[in-house]
């Protein structure tokens, strides 16, 4: 390389070096103050509008696929129950004979007594539910007024990216 070259390499950087010095980037802290449009106010000294910022994802809402095996807790419902029923059926029993021979004839009637009784019934209404395969999940970022925010004030001071919410 000659001296020509390597002199001209020697003022580019030390060019950029100046340059950077005198547009560094910074980290400021901000106050949401309107989310439609989005309004900033930055360390109380200026409020900078929506197209001064870049947004990372913890700042805006976002979708994302999830691949999930999951199960439902088991809950149960008691169903057990019974019912009584009582009853009686009755017959009396009794024969009588007609001796006339151009009419004969045996009536029997007959008498029984019954009680009904009907069992508990257990039922087990035990139950749960899988959830499984890839399903999309909602992420509820987005800046709400209020919202106290860091900000990196990208080189040249003309675009900011706001990197997080504070807590």
């Amino acid at each position: 390389m000659s001296s020509y070259t390597e002199l001209l390499e020697i003022i580019k950087k030390a060019s950029k070096e100046v340059m950077d010095a005198s547009n560094p980037t910074g980290i400021l802290f901000g106050t949401v103050t309107s989310i439609g449009p989005l309004e900033i106010n930055v360390e109380q000294k200026m409020t900078l509008s929506q197209e001064f910022f870049i947004l990372t994802k913890n700042v805006v809402d976002y979708t994302v696929d999830v691949t999930m095996n999951w199960s439902t807790e088991t809950r149960t419902l008691n169903a057990n129950h019974n019912h009584n029923a009582n009853g009686e059926i009755s017959v009396n029993s009794e024969a009588t004979m007609n001796p006339n021979p151009e009419n004969a004839s045996i009536t029997i009637q007959n008498e029984v007594n019954s009680n009904i009784t009907i069992e508990q019934k257990s039922i087990n209404l035990s139950h749960n539910h899988a959830i499984s395969g890839t399903k999309s999940l909602t992420i509820h970022n987005s800046l709400k007024v209020g919202d106290k925010v860091i900000l990196i004030q990208v080189q040249g001071g003309q675009r900011y990216i706001v990197l997080d919410k504070v807590y």
